[in-house]
């Protein structure tokens, strides 16, 4: 922003430093101040886009971590030492150990 506003200013100066008459040096300041305003409207449009794809792809990488983080089991209660056989014996349907 700071750019155009700088540009612009530079394009004022120098028109008014300019060796024309008023009404040429207004006619070509209007010329060129709709055409700023025409690039400031397309840049804007521009920049609306980006951040809206950035908006999608951020929520699809989101959505994509959740998946691979729910599927590979961290954060879940890991349940194998209390359910898991003894080393003497094997578990049984009931979940008691039974000795050979």
């Amino acid at each position: 922003m700071g750019f155009i506003i700088g540009l612009l200013a530079g394009a004022v100066a120098a028109l008014l430093y300019a060796p024309k008459t008023g009404d040429i040096t207004r006619e070509e300041l209007k010329v060129r101040s709709e055409e700023l305003k025409r690039r400031a409207d397309e840049l804007q449009t521009i920049a609306q886009k980006l951040a809206g794809d950035a908006s999608v792809k951020g929520r699809e990488l989101i959505d994509e971590a959740k998946k691979q983080w729910d599927s590979s089991g961290v954060g879940r209660a890991s349940t194998g030492a209390s359910t898991g056989a003894s080393a003497s014996g094997r578990s049984t349907p009931g979940g008691s150990t039974k000795a050979d």
